[in-house]
């Protein structure tokens, strides 16, 4: 069962080469599912390795020349801060059992994951740029908030929100955004860890880290290698549907 889950890994890996971002709506599931993780386990061994392969793959695209930094650095500091409080504040203070509506923490989360990915797959199925009567940076702004809220909770870079909004409201290939992406999750996530290993003392499994990084790193050199040899309208296409898929399979999961 664990071998399946390094070959899913794999796949994870190919996601984040292709499209800077998407890896982690594969690897939640694989952590909880196939390695038997508390949701809060597997969000920690997330942010790790989310942290660990947007680097590797940040240092591909700068060796590309593929990255523009300046373009994104109103994402940056509302991501950072609000990863800080929604790691540190919220997550602890969900309960793990929610009488109310009678749901466990872990299904809530899961559920909440779901809806996030497939709204974020419905929005990149819009193929013209939006012109936007408000400032670029108050959008920014905005979704860096909202993904740092996600990278707390759900331990996940956000890729998957920032790639559209890239492409949709910033005007950048795909190549660009994939790139620019990978670096606001590298940053993201290692805040994140510094908090999970400084904050709450959290133990990692060096070799189950190593193994599953591995796998994942294989999948990325694929992907990087295949985004310079595939349209990028394809490529978009794909990870829409990708994402879609995927969000259906974590909802029905969760409800059944």
């Amino acid at each position: 069962m664990h071998l399946l889950g390094y070959v899913f890994f794999i796949f994870a890996g190919l996601i984040f080469g292709l499209f800077g971002s998407g890896g982690s709506i594969i690897i939640i599931p694989i952590l909880i599912y196939i390695f038997k993780l508390s949701i809060y386990e597997a969000t920690t061994y997330s942010l790790l390795l989310v942290f660990l392969i947007s680097f590797f793959g940040t240092l591909q695209h700068i060796k590309q020349k593929n990255l523009q930094i300046k373009n994104i650095s109103t994402f940056i500091i509302p991501t950072l801060f609000f990863t800080c409080i929604s790691r540190v504040y919220i997550f602890p203070a969900i309960p793990d059992y929610i009488g109310l509506i009678d749901i466990s923490k872990e299904t809530l989360l899961m559920i909440l994951f779901s809806f996030v990915v497939f709204f974020s797959a419905i929005s990149l199925f819009k193929t013209s740029q939006f012109n936007f009567k408000y400032d670029i940076k108050i959008i920014f702004f905005v979704i860096g908030m909202l993904v740092g809220i996600l990278t707390g909770l759900l331990g996940i870079g956000g890729g998957f929100i920032i790639l559209p909004v890239l492409v949709l409201f910033a005007k950048m290939n795909m190549k660009e955004a994939a790139s620019s992406t990978l670096f606001i999750i590298m940053l993201n996530t290692f805040l994140a860890i510094m908090l999970e290993i400084t904050v709450f003392q959290f133990k990692f499994q060096i070799f189950f880290i190593t193994a599953i990084l591995f796998s994942a790193i294989i999948g990325m050199l694929i992907g990087i290698y295949l985004l310079n040899k595939i349209d990028v309208n394809v490529t978009k296409k794909l990870f829409s549907v990708t994402l879609l898929l995927l969000s259906l399979i974590i909802f029905l999961f969760e409800i059944i």
